[in-house]
C-alpha cells in the first residue's frame, strides 16, 4: 500500500515519482569478505617484509605518536564535513554533518569506491531539504573537489621529488607479491567499474562540474569546499606519518605524502571496500622504495589502517544507527 500511496501522491502533485536511495545493508557475505581479506592482508604483509624487524617495531611502539595519529584520523571527518558544507547553498548543522561523515565511513566498509558513503550523504542532503538532483550534484561536486586537490598535491610532490630525488631505492623482500596484489586488484576494479562508471560515477561527475563555476564565484563556499578537501587529505598524510613514527620508521613528510597520494589513488579503483589489500600493498612498496626499512614500514602501515579503517567501524555504525533513528538518514 505504501508504494501505491507514493505513486498516487506523485500523480496528484503532477511530479515524477522520486527514486529512493538504497543505503548499504549488512550482509553476512560482505562481513566475512572484509574480515577474511583483512586477516589475510595482515598475515601477508609481515611475511613480505622482514618478519623479525616487523615484530621488533611492534614491540617498541611509541604510544604518543599513535594517539597523535588517532587525532589526525578523527580530524578527517571534521574536514570532510567542512567540504560538504561548501558544496551546498543551504546552511547545514556542522556537528550533524560531521556525524554523517562518520556514518558514511561505516557504509564505505561495505561497498567499493565510496559508493556507500555517497549514498548516505545524498540521503542526508535530501532529508535536509535539497532535491534529489541537487543532492547528487552536491555530493558529486565534493568528490570532484577532492579529486582536484589530490591531483594537484600529487603533481606538486612529484615535482619536488623530481628536483631532490628519493635517494637509494630498496625494494622489500617478496616485492613481486606486493606488485601482483596491486596489479590484480586494480585490473579487477577497472573491469568492474567500466559498466557501472557511466551511470554511477561519470554522469554525476559531469553534472557536478556544471556547479563548480557557481561555487568558485562564492569565496566562502570555495574556501570551505577546497579547504575542507585539502584538510582531509592532509590529515590522512599526517596520520600515516604519525603511525610510521610510532613504529620507528622515520621519513620526511614529502616522502610520506607522495606514497599516500599514489597508494590511495590506486585504492580508489580497487573492487574491495576501502581499497583493502591494494592500499596496504601499495603503501608498503612505496615506503620501502623511498628508503624506509620494510619491517617498520609494514608495522606503520598496519597501524595506519587500524586507525583509519578498522577502529572507526564501531563508532561509524553507532552514528549510522543514531542518525537513522532520528530520521536524519
Amino acid at each position: 500500500m505504501l508504494a501505491e500511496l507514493r505513486a498516487e501522491a506523485a500523480r496528484q502533485a503532477g511530479v515524477e515519482l522520486p527514486g529512493e536511495e538504497t543505503l548499504a545493508r549488512i550482509r553476512p557475505s560482505t562481513v566475512l569478505a572484509i574480515l577474511g581479506g583483512g586477516f589475510a592482508i595482515h598475515l601477508l604483509l609481515p611475511q613480505v617484509g622482514e618478519v623479525r624487524q616487523t615484530f621488533d617495531a611492534l614491540h617498541s611502539v611509541s604510544w604518543g605518536w599513535l594517539v597523535a595519529g588517532l587525532v589526525f584520523s578523527g580530524a578527517t571527518y571534521v574536514a570532510a564535513a567542512l567540504a560538504q558544507l561548501g558544496a551546498v547553498d543551504r546552511p547545514l548543522a556542522f556537528g550533524r554533518t560531521t556525524a554523517v561523515q562518520l556514518a558514511s565511513s561505516f557504509s564505505n566498509r561495505l561497498t567499493p569506491g565510496n559508493l556507500g558513503g555517497m549514498g548516505v550523504n545524498v540521503r542526508y542532503l535530501e532529508r535536509s531539504g535539497l532535491t534529489r538532483g541537487d543532492a547528487v550534484a552536491a555530493v558529486g561536486l565534493n568528490s570532484v573537489a577532492g579529486g582536484i586537490v589530490h591531483v594537484v598535491a600529487l603533481a606538486g610532490t612529484a615535482v619536488l621529488f623530481g628536483r631532490t630525488g628519493v635517494g637509494k631505492v630498496k625494494l622489500p623482500a617478496g616485492w613481486p607479491v606486493l606488485a601482483a596484489t596491486v596489479a590484480v586488484l586494480v585490473v579487477v576494479g577497472v573491469a568492474l567499474w567500466t559498466p557501472l562508471g557511466h551511470r554511477r560515477v561519470v554522469t554525476p561527475t559531469l553534472r557536478a562540474l556544471g556547479h563548480l563555476a557557481e561555487v568558485v564565484r562564492q569565496p566562502v563556499k570555495a574556501l570551505q569546499l577546497f579547504g575542507g578537501s585539502a584538510a582531509t587529505t592532509g590529515a590522512y598524510i599526517l596520520c600515516l606519518a604519525a603511525s610510521l613514527e610510532a613504529f620507528g620508521a622515520h621519513a620526511s613528510l614529502a616522502k610520506v605524502a607522495i606514497v599516500y597520494l599514489g597508494g590511495s589513488a590506486l585504492g580508489a579503483v580497487s573492487p574491495t571496500p576501502g581499497g583493502l589489500g591494494v592500499i596496504e600493498a601499495a603503501f608498503i612498496a612505496g615506503l620501502t622504495a623511498v628508503g624506509i626499512a620494510s619491517g617498520p614500514a609494514v608495522a606503520g602501515v598496519l597501524g595506519f589502517r587500524l586507525l583509519t579503517f578498522w577502529l572507526p567501524i564501531l563508532p561509524g555504525w553507532l552514528a549510522f544507527q543514531r542518525l537513522r533513528r532520528r530520521q536524519v538518514l
